[in-house]
Formats: C-alpha cells, structure tokens, sequence
C-alpha cells in the first residue's frame, strides 16, 4: 500500500514521532564571519529530509516541524563593534525561507551587559544588531506566540537590580515586544546553579509586565583550571592555582631559553672562528 494511501491522521502521527522534538532544538554559533553558520548542538533523531520527499510531504511535514518545536538559537554575535547585521537567527531564518512564518517558539539569550549599555547617554539602548534581530523575528515569524529569553547564571544579577539603566531595558524590551503583533507570551528563563535562589522584588519586576518566569536549576558551578586538569569549587583558587601555572610556566620557558645560550656559547667557544672573539669572553 502506497504511503499517502494511508488516512492522513497516520501520516500526521508518523510524521511527528519523525520530526518533532519534546526538548528545545539547540542551535549553536561557528564564531567568525558577521552571520556564522548555526549547527545544532546534538543529534536529535529528527528526520527534516521528509520535507524534500515530494511536494505533498512538503505540505504535510513542514507545520509540524516548525510550529511544534521549540528552537534556541545563540546570543547576537557583537565582538566587532561596526557590525550591525549580525544576528545568529539571520542565516536560519534566509535558509528556511516562508517556512518561518511557521513558527511558533523562539528562545534568545537576554543581551548581555554591553550590549544594551550606552556610555555616552550613561543609561540603556540596544545594539543595532539586537534591534535587527527582534525586527527580523516580527517580519518573519508572523505566526510566533512564545517568545522565551534566556538569561544565563553571570547575567542575572546585572539585568534585574535596581538601577535605573536595568529599569531602562526592561522598558525597552517591553517595547519591542509590544511590536511583535502575534505574540502572546514572553518567559524569562533564568538559568541558576543548584545553590542559588531568585529573590521575590526581581520575579515581581518580571511578572508586573506580565511576563512569565521560569527557573532552570544547573548542577553545582565548578571551574576548571586553565590546563584541564584540576576542577574547583570557587573561582578564587582556580584563578590562584592558573597564576601558578602559569608563573611556572614562564620560568621553564626562561631556564630553556637560559640552556639554549648556554649551549650557543659553548658551541661557539669550540669554533676556531669564534673562540677569540671578545663578546664571549
């Protein structure tokens, strides 16, 4: 029996054990040119080539590969500062075309501090790149109704204090939000290690705009030292134990430079054009 002969509530179901994922689908950055390729972080067992099988497939499968999954995608990449056209998102969503009107979740990592920090006005305004990157998602995902911001463990603490420039960012981004016509949902996902708690007046800054939080608990921080060999449970060893590494380092580097002289100078004392040489006596 011919595949599409089958009701197209089976198609619905084997299409989606083959193409929808029960956990967000992780892209990561290839760092380097102004829109560095995304890879996915793992394999997830997904099977996207269903989409190229004819035109009907087509049809059937892209809905349910873009509108029910989740998809993460990195921070804006910004260490050259003149780059304005930067965002991570930019190369998934030109790939994929009017696919993106398709989906319905997106999650981006929070700006981080230098991103959104205006020292000549000393309060908020985003990058242009950040700016790019919330615009492309209004143009192009028209159909988008989560929008979930990521906020890792060493940014928290900085975005929701009680300065007035993270009161200033809040109100931006709530702007730009507000733009987003087809959204419904904002979750502000914080990422915290297992020994940390959020406080009651940051949760409340959230939800007065009316946004959802979330807590991710990682596993207990841990640093490791700059040789990969040693793991700590603070920062302040670890960075002890890398300057003493790194201290003895340099003095095994110096002690060989010292032998090679030492050797350039005996070699060049044994050389009959060179033993009478008064730099080296």
């Amino acid at each position: 029996m011919n595949f599409f002969g089958f009701p197209k509530e089976i198609r619905l179901q084997i299409y989606s054990e083959l193409l929808v994922h029960p956990e967000p689908i992780i892209f990561v950055a290839d760092h380097g040119p102004p829109s560095p390729p995304l890879l996915r972080s793992k394999r997830y067992g997904l099977c996207p080539a269903l989409l190229q099988l004819n035109r009907q497939a087509h049809s059937e499968t892209s809905p349910l590969l873009y509108s029910n999954n989740r998809f993460r995608f990195p921070d804006v990449f910004t260490s050259i500062s003149s780059i304005t056209d930067s965002a991570h998102i930019t190369p998934f969503l030109s790939r994929i075309g009017s696919q993106a009107s398709l989906i319905r979740y997106i999650c981006i990592t929070f700006p981080a501090y230098p991103s959104f920090y205006d020292p000549q006005r000393d309060g908020a305004r985003f990058r242009e790149s950040h700016i790019k990157n919330l615009e492309l998602i209004r143009d192009t995902c028209t159909s988008i109704t989560t929008l979930e911001l990521s906020i890792p463990p060493d940014h928290a603490n900085y975005v929701f204090d009680d300065s007035s420039m993270a009161i200033e960012t809040l109100d931006l981004l709530d702007t730009r939000f507000k733009d987003i016509p087809s959204l419904k949902e904002i979750i502000v996902n914080f990422q915290v290690y297992s020994e940390e708690d959020l406080s009651d007046d940051r949760m409340k800054k959230i939800r007065d705009r009316g946004w959802a939080v979330e807590v991710t608990k990682l596993p207990k921080q841990i640093w490791i030292s700059i040789d990969d060999r040693v793991q700590f449970d603070n920062r302040e060893d670890c960075d002890a134990y890398d300057e003493e590494q790194l201290h003895f380092e340099w003095q095994r580097e110096q002690e060989k430079e010292d032998e090679l002289w030492e050797e350039e100078y005996y070699r060049r004392r044994r050389d009959p054009y060179w033993k009478n040489d008064s730099d080296y006596d």
